[in-house]
């Protein structure tokens, strides 16, 4: 199988190995700042998921004297503490994107940067539920179909900005890092989408803590990988630049 790049085709085995290794040097840097917040991260997740699961035990066995009985906002829901941190690694993916887009005049990154603005948006405020009441509204639709033509609004849309930022490349070198990150935003669609129908499938007859962990949490784990990547491939350029003396502009990351 082969993946054309523009300017030629490149087979998988011959790709995979070098976005697997981009993707590590970009995720793993000898930089203190970098280490740290990724460190803080971690950390944050796993208070955020532990606090998840005591809030769903307590609930299920209706704990009322626990601190975490009633206490929504440790749940995975519009403005609790995981949503909450989740905008905010995907609007600062955003601006990492737009910045290395700007400051290194690579445009195609510009793509990503919409890509996590348009995310972002619709997760915090509900934008593809809003296209599909609008269109309920006008056109007599059921309401689950306005909420199907709107999510495939949004997923089209994506795809035209990443098409579009594809078309911007004109170094192949920079391929392999828009690969890295289209793979990344393919983990977090199958995390937002398709875990998301088997967990309306299967509700009835599965854990919904379970559940809600794999979808919600695969969903903020993925986009706490794109944004603390996103800051890697920021921080590379100018790790280059002050160990060889050079200006940033010619400290590119080879993949």
């Amino acid at each position: 199988m082969y993946v054309a790049t523009g300017y030629r085709a490149y087979s998988i085995p011959y790709l995979a190995p070098r976005c697997m290794r981009l993707a590590r040097n970009f995720l793993i840097l000898p930089d203190r700042l970098h280490r740290w917040t990724v460190a803080v991260v971690i950390g944050v997740i796993g208070i955020l998921i532990t606090c998840f699961v005591r809030y769903a035990y307590v609930e299920k066995h209706n704990l009322t004297n626990s601190f975490f009985y009633d206490r929504l906002q440790f749940s995975f829901v519009d403005g609790g503490f995981p949503e909450t941190f989740g905008y905010g690694l995907e609007l600062a993916a955003c601006v990492l994107f737009a910045m290395f887009a700007w400051t290194r005049r690579k445009r195609h990154w510009y793509a990503c940067a919409a890509i996590l603005l348009l995310t972002f948006v619709d997760d915090a405020f509900g934008l593809h539920e809003t296209i599909g009441a609008m269109l309920t509204a006008e056109f007599g639709l059921s309401p689950v179909a306005g909420e199907v033509i709107g999510f495939a609004s949004l997923g089209l849309l994506s795809a035209a900005l990443w098409l579009a930022g594809a078309r911007l490349i004109r170094d192949e070198d920079d391929w392999l890092p828009y690969l890295v990150f289209t793979a990344y935003l393919g983990i977090l669609v199958f995390f937002g989408v398709g875990v998301d129908v088997v967990h309306g499938t299967v509700a009835k007859n599965a854990s919904q803590t379970l559940l809600t962990l794999i979808e919600d949490g695969g969903e903020l784990a993925t986009t706490a990988l794109i944004s603390l990547s996103a800051f890697g491939m920021w921080l590379q350029p100018k790790r280059a630049m002050m160990a060889s003396n050079l200006p940033i502009s010619s400290a590119l990351p080879n993949p």
